[in-house]
């Protein structure tokens, strides 16, 4: 039952992985149009969509440790399901590693084209440090409250 619950947990995360993959192309497209409000409202959901990826990441390890998985890797889990559960994680598994690699593609992507804007600007990459939220989605202490789009140059 417990692998069950895991299954349907895993479910819901991929589905949420591809939401926050879409999220990472409109990111991309939004940078290419150089619309700043296309690219402020596409970054103010990528956060909201970080910080619900933390807690998700958390629940995947809670439920990941009820199912029997603690701690083991997906070829791993795969070793100790059969059949038509070995199946369904398989496709599971398969579509979450091709999420992942959409955030990663559209996101290197994203990275490497506002690099390029920034060198093209003359802004060194020491200066240009400002980074309203962490990996964790928290704002650092001391961090800037308004957009980047709202300040004057």
């Amino acid at each position: 039952m417990q692998v069950k619950n895991f299954q349907a947990f895993l479910k819901s995360y991929v589905e949420f992985l591809e939401e926050v993959a879409a999220g990472e192309s409109e990111k991309h497209a939004a940078i290419l149009s150089y619309d700043a409000k296309r690219l402020d409202k596409a970054n103010s959901n990528q956060q909201a969509l970080n910080m619900r990826l933390a807690k998700m990441e958390e629940q995947r390890e809670a439920e990941q440790e009820k199912a029997g998985f603690g701690g083991k890797t997906f070829r791993q889990i795969l070793e100790k399901l059969e059949g038509q559960e070995r199946t369904e994680f398989e496709q599971l598994f398969q579509r979450f590693t091709q999420a992942v690699n959409d955030i990663k593609y559209f996101n290197a992507k994203s990275m490497s084209f506002a690099q390029g804007g920034l060198e093209i600007l003359g802004v060194s990459e020491k200066k240009a440090v400002a980074r309203p939220y962490g990996a964790n989605g928290k704002r650092p202490e001391g961090a800037a409250s308004t957009s980047l789009f709202e300040k004057q140059v």
